[in-house]
């Protein structure tokens, strides 16, 4: 008598070179969608900063004033309470915040745990987006902070970035940006900075910045010539000359991002009014 014999199948190449392909179809659009959807959120946020540059230019078309400037605002803007007038004795000079670079960054940080009206100067770079807000000019904010002890947060007193972190504003004084190497020349005017935190002063740490090279790199190029240290979207960042240590070359002329550093280690800061 016979014994049965068992038959053991296993997969022919054919079959597993069907499924290796499927395996990798299915990877290569995980990794595809991730590209567009990081490429989504940069476009988004170059939207958000045009869009903030506009509403700042309606309100002054409008008031013939900065938001976060403007005296007697309680007077002139829809629905503004009292805590809508800055307090500082330099209100109305058309500069937001403080004229000095390293004092307007600081300011951001005094208003944590505190209201934004009663800050002397440093109440007008979190009434900027008030006023924006009571004009009908932005939204991605709340005015819980004209009425009640706000501590400054993403989403609440000021807005958050679709590429991450989000965006504080002030003058800048033409001093250069954090982290550049001499001989530049920094943004004058009125500017957003792009930060992990609204009531964190900017720093050059590797690693906790808003965005790798590349990104900022990418959201440069869109939006201005590409080059960390020059035109109306600048950088800051850690330079060094190891393209894998920081955000841009610390080449005194043209540096360029490190865009083959993955971390980090960019903030950006954009020009709107000059």
């Amino acid at each position: 008598m016979k014994k049965p014999t068992s038959l053991q199948k296993g997969f022919t190449l054919v079959e597993l070179a069907i499924v290796m392909t499927i395996i990798g179809l299915l990877i290569g659009g995980i990794l595809k969608g991730q590209e567009l959807m990081e490429n989504a959120r940069i476009s988004a946020t170059i939207a958000q900063v045009k869009s903030y540059e506009a509403a700042t230019t309606t309100f002054r078309d409008s008031f013939n004033a900065f938001p976060g400037d403007m005296p007697s605002a309680t007077l002139r803007v829809p629905n503004c309470p009292a805590a809508c007038d800055p307090t500082a004795a330099t209100a109305g000079n058309s500069i937001i915040g403080s004229p000095t670079w390293a004092a307007t960054w600081a300011n951001q940080v005094a208003l944590t745990g505190m209201p934004l009206a009663g800050k002397a100067v440093g109440d007008e770079s979190g009434l900027y987006w008030m006023h924006l807000l009571q004009a009908d000019l932005i939204s991605g904010v709340t005015d819980a902070a004209l009425r009640v002890l706000t501590v400054p947060a993403w989403g609440t007193t000021h807005p958050s970035a679709k590429a991450g972190g989000g965006f504080v504003v002030g003058f800048a004084n033409g001093a250069l940006p954090l982290g550049q190497p001499a001989g530049g020349v920094g943004p004058a005017g009125t500017v957003l900075m792009m930060t992990t935190a609204a009531a964190v002063t900017p720093t050059t740490t590797i690693g906790i910045q808003v965005l790798s090279p590349a990104r900022a790199a990418q959201i440069d190029r869109k939006m201005d010539d590409g080059q960390p240290t020059g035109g109306f979207v600048q950088a800051y960042g850690v330079g060094a000359a190891s393209p894998t240590q920081a955000c841009f070359s610390a080449a005194a002329v043209s540096p360029i991002y490190n865009e083959a550093d993955t971390r980090k280690n960019c903030g950006l800061i954009f020009r709107i009014q000059g």
